[in-house]
């Protein structure tokens, strides 16, 4: 007999009796009766409710875990692809059609005097076109850097480091291998980073730590200062990195230093150690 067939019995079977209480002239029976048994029922309710609760929350919660775990690596693994597309975009089609454009202005300047007006004018319509391709190279070289996909995220960061002035970069022990997405994301919350530093705080230390999370935390020596404004830079640094788990801290009081630290969920799977 199924639990709900068994319930309905019961329930029948206990109206029966409240119901032949009263027609015998005993309500005062069949309320307490009543009673009894709503308690009892509620009782069992309660019991069933806990027990169920007890006995799948390890099962919901892993599982809970796991699909998060999962719906954040797909988008920060949909970050990577839109990355990886503009890159292919730009490098497919802009620079391509700069390219073009660089030959043929270099065909017709031999056929004009460059000392003319037409020839000044397009000696330096190549020089803007070689100063756009240059450009356009960096900006396709910054969207997704190769030494991020060979070397992993301390050997690109280092990398973008020497692009500016009297940084530092800190790495105590090895990072573990990261899903890509994560080392992107750290990869380029230090790039804007050291971008702002440069604006307004001068050098900087760059510091890479793993324990549970990623940590990556910019320390420049400037005036201090710093909040996060709706709209601006750290607001927008800090809704990137809540889109799949992470958190955005600043300290950044009047007189310097400013501190910014990310810490991003390393998002691995169950059994997945981090080193490949």
């Amino acid at each position: 007999m199924s639990p709900r067939v068994r319930n309905t019995a019961i329930i029948i079977a206990i109206l029966a009796i409240i119901g032949a209480q009263l027609i015998l002239g005993d309500p005062t029976t069949a309320l307490l009766t009543a009673f009894a048994v709503i308690l009892a029922l509620g009782y069992q309710y309660r019991s069933k409710a806990a027990r169920d609760a007890r006995d799948e929350s390890p099962e919901s919660y892993a599982k809970n875990l796991a699909d998060l775990r999962r719906s954040r690596r797909e988008i920060v693994g949909a970050f990577e692809i839109e990355r990886r597309r503009i890159e292919r975009d730009l490098h497919d089609g802009a620079q391509q059609y700069l390219v073009a454009a660089t030959m043929k202005m270099g065909e017709a300047s031999l056929t004009l005097d460059p000392v003319s007006n037409e020839g000044r004018l397009l000696s330096a319509a190549q020089d803007d076109a070689s100063r756009a391709m240059k450009a356009l190279r960096e900006t396709v070289h910054g969207i997704h850097p190769q030494v991020l996909t060979d070397m992993g995220l301390e050997a690109a960061v280092r990398d973008l480091a020497r692009r500016f002035e009297d940084v530092e970069v800190r790495c105590p022990h090895p990072l573990p291998s990261l899903p890509q997405g994560v080392t992107a994301s750290g990869y380029f919350f230090v790039s804007e980073a050291l971008t702002n530093a440069a604006k307004y705080g001068g050098p900087a230390v760059v510091l890479l730590t793993v324990d549970e999370h990623l940590h990556v935390t910019v320390t420049d020596r400037g005036e201090g200062g710093a909040v996060i404004r709706p709209g601006h830079g750290l607001s927008g640094m800090r809704e990137r990195l809540a889109a799949f788990g992470g958190e955005l801290f600043v300290s950044s009081p009047h007189g310097g230093p400013t501190e910014v630290r990310a810490t991003m969920p390393l998002l691995l799977d169950v059994g997945e150690s981090g080193y490949l």
